[in-house]
């Protein structure tokens, strides 16, 4: 009996072995982070604005500290919805991500910039400050490469002229770090 448990666990010790390797060089030092993320989007609460995809680029400085990385960064993004509005936001935003751990790496993120969102209407569209704030979870497959998943609000900002418009996204996101 004995001699099939450590059959059975020598996968996982190697495993696990390889992976904690990993932990001590995974981001050990600040690096330049160049990401792409892939979404799924929806209109929150907006007229002919239905579900959607999208995507954003973005280019930030990886800063360790230990427990936890902040990640100042630049980027821009596109979403586009299906629905009467025939809807397209377009994006360019500064912001940052605070993530916590080395392989597995819950975090949160945020972006404020200038967003311009068109509609089939003409007059219909508008633009002004826009923002994006979020959860996310990443594994480290390799030093060198990040995987992960997000959730969380997107869109334009109400001011004196319009109502904010206001969508949801969920995605992928995959990082290169150099």
């Amino acid at each position: 009996m004995y001699r099939k448990l450590r059959v059975c666990l020598l996968p996982v010790a190697l495993t696990a072995t390889i992976l904690l390797g990993f932990e001590r060089s995974a981001h050990a030092d600040d690096a330049t982070v160049l990401a792409a993320d892939l979404d799924w989007t929806g209109g929150i609460g907006e007229r002919g604005v239905s579900t959607g995809q999208g995507g954003a680029i973005r280019l930030g400085y990886k800063l360790d500290m230990v427990l936890a990385s902040l990640t100042p960064e630049v980027g821009g993004g596109y979403h586009w919805f299906r629905g009467a509005a025939d809807a397209s936001l377009k994006q360019g935003f500064l912001g940052g991500r605070l993530r916590f751990g080395k392989i597995l790496e819950p975090g949160v993120y945020a972006h404020l910039g200038y967003g311009v969102l068109d509609e089939a209407v003409p007059g219909a569209g508008f633009s002004g400050v826009s923002a994006d704030a979020g959860v996310s979870l990443d594994l480290t497959l390799l030093p060198v490469l990040d995987l992960g998943v997000h959730a969380g609000y997107n869109g334009i900002l109400a001011n004196s002229e319009h109502a904010a418009f206001d969508s949801y996204v969920l995605g992928l996101q995959a990082a290169l770090v150099f």
